[in-house]
């Protein structure tokens, strides 16, 4: 017979009593969840039939400001895709114009030093670009509605379809998937050269912080700025999400977008903010994360403000050295070092006038 010890005995036991009180807590957990999901037993049918009945009503909120005739002619689907452009607008120019206007002309000289905001002309270049862009965009919206009303995805309509906890669980694995889609089809729209040629090329002419403006954040090649969002769409096929909450997130990019081209720093960790997005516009290889660092963190494309302050303040003394024979190397150091503390006050004192 084997020499089997009492330790080993033991820990075998331990191992299948854990693996028992594992199911026993899975089973468990699972029935806690479903608790609370009142409605679970909603027939698809029904399920869709809400849906439809709620991008119904959305429609009515844009349609109601034409004539009711249009209401009843126009199809439901082209109806849904005017209220999402023109919803599209109302975010881009009412957020935009506003931003702009407490950034630059309120606040302008406190938060930018002199020469670095954008010149008017830059601005009414990007609107022109976004505004010729908006009525595609809005398709990827509409097709998303078009999907979900068929039942080809795995959205609902109602909380209680899956209960608050799983609700919660579903929104937090449904923004990693978008996270992770953001980073991916941005980088690879830079890494891929047709893609950053024909496509992306169009943004990324805006490569100065003086050219930089909330403007700016629309100011894509139609298909671009719809392989930037459409981590939106494919994410409903897999994961289940609110669907009303799924509309807002989507739109609630458009916020985001103008906030990061205004080239206002706020260092928050881990938000992936203006400062970090002014950088991926001027270094082109880093930052191509969507809200957060994580996914740059990961993949090792990051760079921080500071970082990148740093980075070019050293090569330009390594310039300097180069130029000005006399210089020595400590002296160049020393003036690096004394650029760096230089740059990162402003960056406080821009954070304190915010």
């Amino acid at each position: 017979m084997p020499n089997t010890t009492p330790f080993k005995i033991l820990a075998k036991r331990f191992a299948i009593c854990a693996f028992i009180y594992a199911i026993r807590g899975i089973k468990s957990s699972r029935e806690w969840f479903l608790s609370f999901a009142t409605k679970i037993d909603m027939p698809l049918s029904e399920r869709l039939t809400l849906i439809k009945e709620e991008n119904s009503w959305k429609n009515s909120l844009v349609m109601c400001f034409f004539p009711r005739a249009w209401q009843e002619v126009l199809p439901h689907m082209f109806q849904c895709w005017l209220r999402n452009w023109i919803l599209c607008m109302a975010v881009y120019y009412g957020i935009g114009g506003l931003w702009s206007y407490y950034a630059y002309l309120c606040y302008g000289d406190k938060l930018f030093p002199p020469g670095e905001i954008p010149a008017l002309a830059d601005m009414l270049e990007q609107i022109k670009v976004s505004s010729l862009a908006m009525p595609l965009y809005s398709l990827l919206p509409t097709v998303t509605e078009y999907a979900a009303e068929k039942g080809w995805t795995v959205s609902y309509p109602r909380v209680e379809n899956v209960g608050l906890p799983a609700c919660v669980l579903y929104f937090f694995l449904y923004m990693t998937s978008v996270e992770f889609g953001v980073y991916w089809m941005h980088r690879w729209l830079h890494d891929v050269k047709p893609f950053y040629t024909y496509l992306h090329y169009d943004h990324h002419k805006y490569n100065k912080n003086h050219t930089l403006s909330p403007f700016a954040g629309l100011a894509f090649n139609p298909l671009d700025g719809i392989m930037q969002a459409v981590a939106y769409t494919w994410t409903m096929f897999y994961c289940p999400m609110h669907f009303l909450t799924h509309e807002i997130l989507l739109f609630a990019t458009g916020v985001w977008t103008i906030n990061i081209h205004d080239c206002l720093h706020g260092n928050v960790w881990p938000i992936m903010g203006a400062g970090y997005h002014a950088v991926h516009h001027t270094a082109y290889r880093t930052n191509y994360g969507h809200y957060f660092v994580f996914f740059d963190h990961l993949f090792d494309s990051l760079e921080t403000p500071e970082d990148n302050k740093y980075r070019l303040e050293s090569k330009s003394a390594r310039g300097m050295k180069k130029e000005v024979p006399g210089v020595s190397a400590e002296g160049a150091k020393a003036a690096t070092n004394a650029a760096a503390a230089k740059s990162v006050n402003v960056a406080k004192t821009a954070r304190r006038a915010l």
